[in-house]
C-alpha cells in the first residue's frame, strides 16, 4: 500500500506525464501524496509521542518532589497485618513451590504480621507434594509470619484459586505474587507505603528475570520488563489517570479485592478485574522500585503462547467493556484515560508500527531517501528519531541507576532500543493472531506458562547479600536450598491436633 501509494511522489510533473496512466491506485498527484503522507506522520508522531512528553512530566514532577520532600524523612504507615497469596497450579509448580514460600516467609519485609496463603489445585491427587505442604504448613515459622495451605477442590484456574481464598482473608491488605516470584525484601514495605499515602486501591509493582540470566530469551525478556516498568507503565498513567493490575506482585486493598473478584472465564482475570474497579472509579498506581523476580518462559514458544494468551485477554477486556465506558460515571478525563488503555491500543500499534518500521523503509535510502520528501515530513521524522531516542536515554539513565554494578543489564536495556522495530513487528503479529482468535470465537482454554529451571537453588532475590537473622542468633542459609521452613530455636513440631490451622477446603 505505502510503496505504490509512495511511488507516485517521483512522477515527473510536466504535461506529458500528466497524460501518463496512474502511477498508483488512488491517482492523486506528488504534492497530494505528500500532504496525505504528512497527515499520517503527523497523527502518528502525535501518538508515539505521548510517552516521551508524559517521561518529561514524570521526571520534571520526581525532580521537584524530591528538592521539596529532601530534609522530611518518610516513614511506613502503620497496618495491622498483611496477608499475601500464592496461587499455584501444583503439577506445573510443585518443583519451585517451597523455595517461593521459604523465601518470602523469611527475606520479605514487613513490621507488620504476614500471613502467607498457598492455595493450590491439581487435576490429580500429588500424595508426597501434598503431604510435604501440610508438614511445611505444621512448622512454626519465624516470629510475625504464619502460613497456610490450600486446596481448591475442582478448581481449575488461577482465578479460581484466588477467589477461594478471598473468603478465608480478614487482614485489611493482601499481597499476590505467581508461584515463581521472588519478591525483593523491600518490596512490600514499599507497596505498603504508597497504598496507605494515596488514594489508589490496589499498587502494581515490576517484574524482572531472576536465576542469574544465561539465555538470550532471559536477556531479552529482562530488558523488556525494565523497560516497560520503568518507563512506558509510568508514563501511560500519567497519560491515563489510572495503572492496571498485571496479576502478580500487587497489593490490594482487601475489601476491594473480595468485591470484585475474579472471572474465571477471562484469559487475563488481572486485566479485567483491573477493567472493573476503574470503571467503578477507583485507580490503581505503579510502583516500578517495588520489584519481583520471575522465571523466564521455558523457550520461544512458551514465550508466545503466553504472549497471545495476554493479548486475547486484552482483546476479550477491550470488546467486553467498550461502550461501558461511555456509560459510567467517570469524569471526562477518566474515560479518555480508560479508552487510551483499551480503546486506542490498536491505533497506538499502528502507530508504532507506522514509526518503527513502514517509515524507516520507505524513508530509507533504498527506496525514496529522506532529502528528497518535503520539509514538512522530514520535521516529522526528526521529530519521531528525537523523541524515540530521549525515551531510550532515559530508559538507559534509569537502568544504570537502578543497576549501577550490572553493565549487562544497560546492554540489554540498549539492544533492546536498538532492536525496538523487531520488537514492534513481533507485538503486531501476535496481537493481530490474538484479534482474529477472539473475533472467529476460537480463543481456546487457558494455559499455564511452562516456566525455565530455576536457575539460583537457593531462592534469594537480588538483593539478598547475607543469611538472614532469627531467633538466638542463628542463621538461615541452608534451609533456602531445601525449601525447608526454619524452626524457632527450642521450639518442637506441634501435632497435628495442635496446629493452629487445617485450611484445606
Amino acid at each position: 500500500f505505502f510503496s505504490s501509494f509512495a511511488f507516485h511522489r517521483c512522477a515527473p510533473a510536466d504535461d506529458a506525464a500528466r497524460h501518463m496512466p496512474c502511477s498508483n491506485i488512488f491517482c492523486i498527484s506528488p504534492d497530494e501524496v505528500d500532504i496525505v503522507y504528512f497527515i499520517i506522520l503527523l497523527i502518528t508522531n502525535v501518538l508515539n509521542c505521548l510517552i516521551a512528553l508524559a517521561s518529561i512530566h514524570l521526571l520534571a514532577r520526581r525532580l521537584l518532589k524530591a528538592h521539596r520532600s529532601r530534609s522530611q524523612p518518610s516513614s511506613i504507615p502503620a497496618v495491622s497485618a498483611v496477608s499475601a497469596v500464592i496461587p499455584c497450579y501444583l503439577p506445573n509448580e510443585h518443583e519451585i513451590i517451597e523455595a517461593s514460600i521459604a523465601h518470602i516467609l523469611t527475606h520479605l519485609e514487613c513490621e507488620a504480621p504476614v500471613t502467607l496463603w498457598v492455595v493450590y489445585n491439581t487435576p490429580h491427587k500429588m500424595p508426597e507434594i501434598q503431604e510435604r505442604l501440610r508438614e511445611i504448613e505444621r512448622r512454626p515459622c519465624v516470629p510475625g509470619r504464619r502460613l497456610r495451605v490450600v486446596e481448591v477442590a475442582g478448581s481449575r484456574s488461577k482465578a479460581e484459586n484466588l477467589n477461594a481464598v478471598l473468603e478465608l482473608l480478614t487482614d485489611p491488605v493482601v499481597a499476590l505474587y505467581d508461584a515463581d516470584h521472588r519478591p525483593d525484601p523491600d518490596s512490600l514495605n514499599l507497596m505498603l507505603d504508597m497504598l496507605l499515602r494515596s488514594r489508589c486501591c490496589a499498587v502494581q509493582g515490576s517484574t524482572y528475570i531472576r536465576g542469574g540470566i544465561v539465555s538470550l530469551l532471559g536477556k531479552a525478556v529482562d530488558a523488556e520488563f525494565f523497560s516497560t516498568h520503568f518507563v512506558y507503565f509510568p508514563a501511560m498513567q500519567a497519560l491515563s489517570g489510572t495503572g492496571y493490575f498485571g496479576g502478580s506482585n500487587a497489593l490490594w486493598q482487601t475489601d476491594v479485592l473480595q468485591k470484585y473478584r475474579f472471572d474465571p472465564t477471562m484469559h487475563t482475570e488481572d486485566v479485567d478485574l483491573s477493567a472493573r474497579v476503574i470503571l467503578d472509579g477507583h485507580r490503581i498506581c505503579f510502583h516500578p522500585w517495588a520489584s519481583s523476580g520471575e522465571l523466564t518462559p521455558a523457550g520461544g514458544r512458551a514465550l508466545v503462547q503466553q504472549r497471545l494468551r495476554w493479548f486475547i485477554g486484552w482483546e476479550q477486556v477491550t470488546r467486553k467493556y467498550y461502550w461501558r465506558v461511555f456509560m459510567s460515571s467517570l469524569s471526562w478525563p477518566r474515560k479518555l484515560g480508560f479508552c487510551y488503555m483499551f480503546h486506542l491500543r490498536w491505533l497506538l500499534l499502528l502507530a508504532a508500527l507506522m514509526g518503527a518500521v513502514i517509515n524507516p523503509v520507505i524513508t530509507s535510502p533504498f527506496i525514496y531517501p529522506l532529502p528528497t520528501w518535503s520539509v514538512a515530513i522530514q520535521s516529522c521524522v526528526y521529530t519521531a528519531v528525537s523523541a524515540y531516542l530521549f525515551v531510550a536515554l532515559l530508559a538507559l539513565c534509569i537502568c544504570i541507576w537502578h543497576h549501577p554494578a550490572r553493565p549487562s543489564a544497560w546492554l540489554g536495556v540498549g539492544l533492546f532500543y536498538v532492536f525496538g522495530w523487531l520488537y514492534v513487528a513481533l507485538h503486531f503479529s501476535i496481537q493481530t493472531v490474538a484479534f482474529a482468535q477472539v473475533i472467529s470465537g476460537r480463543v481456546g482454554e487457558w494455559q499455564v506458562t511452562r516456566r525455565a529451571a530455576d536457575g539460583r537453588a537457593d531462592g534469594a532475590s537480588k538483593h539478598d547479600a547475607s543469611p538472614l537473622q532469627l531467633n538466638g542468633g542463628s542463621t538461615l542459609s541452608e534451609p533456602l536450598l531445601s525449601g525447608r521452613l526454619p524452626l524457632e530455636p527450642g521450639r518442637p513440631l506441634p501435632t497435628e491436633s495442635s496446629a493452629s490451622c487445617n485450611g484445606h477446603v
